[in-house]
């Protein structure tokens, strides 16, 4: 059944109406989190660790080239990144940054029925970075839903974790609705900000986001048959995974 049949079909379970409304609904297979009536994240029951929309698999695609014991996310949404995380690398140590209560509260009454263990802070993404400056992930994802977000927020935030960002370590970022002057114009500030790494970005299919990963450059050349083998992911979605990174841009 298509994801646009399910959410005609949910039913209202929470809502609230501060400086956003957030709405959680759901039916028989999906629940969902919706931001001012746009669906930011969805669940299914069956199996809460399962990605959900595309933008999320290019999010995490770096999975096919490391296994990091130490991430950063900031933005917690209902959560689907910490699931699927969580659950092909149990023993990693994941710090997730939310500035909104409300977010928070939604996650662990919604969309944590396995009660995952995730470190869930609350306050805005610089203040963290002001806070933790000694602590050193091996991946930061940025995927952050304003608004009211600008280019230029999403630029200074960006530029704020570059500085933790050391040579071997990844960061990845989801800008929601770009348009195409304010995404030629962050990946050429990019460029000048990390010209140690290699960018690669997405534009994903169907939906507005452009899905940015800023990587070591040995990571990619690394051969096929040793990311199989090293790989967390299950061979089938390796594979599928694999297909779709061919696709990214330079």
């Amino acid at each position: 059944m298509k994801l646009v049949k399910n959410i005609q079909q949910g039913q209202l379970s929470y809502y609230t109406q501060n400086d956003d409304s957030i709405s959680v609904s759901e039916n028989q297979h999906y629940r969902w989190l919706a931001f001012d009536n746009v669906v930011q994240s969805m669940m299914l029951k069956r199996k809460p660790s399962q990605l959900t929309f595309p933008h999320q698999i290019s999010l995490l695609s770096p999975l096919l080239f490391f296994r990091p014991k130490k991430v950063v996310e900031f933005g917690l949404g209902g959560g689907n990144l910490a699931r699927f995380l969580l659950h092909y690398l149990p023993d990693l140590t994941l710090h997730t940054i939310e500035y909104s209560q409300e977010v928070i509260e939604c996650f662990e009454r919604f969309f944590n029925p396995q009660a995952t263990k995730v470190n869930l802070h609350h306050c805005s993404a610089l203040d963290w970075l002001h806070h933790h400056k000694k602590m050193k992930p091996d991946w930061f994802i940025c995927d952050i839903y304003h608004k009211n977000q600008s280019i230029n927020d999403s630029l200074i935030l960006t530029k704020n974790i570059l500085k933790k960002v050391d040579e071997r370590a990844v960061l990845s970022l989801n800008l929601p609705s770009p348009s195409n002057e304010e995404i030629n114009y962050f990946l050429a500030e990019l460029k000048v900000l990390a010209p140690t790494k290699q960018l690669v970005y997405f534009h994903i299919p169907h939906y507005l986001n452009v899905i940015i990963h800023l990587l070591p450059y040995d990571m990619l050349s690394q051969a096929e048959e040793s990311l199989l083998a090293n790989t967390v992911l299950p061979a089938r979605t390796f594979k599928r995974w694999r297909k779709y990174w061919r696709h990214g841009m330079q």
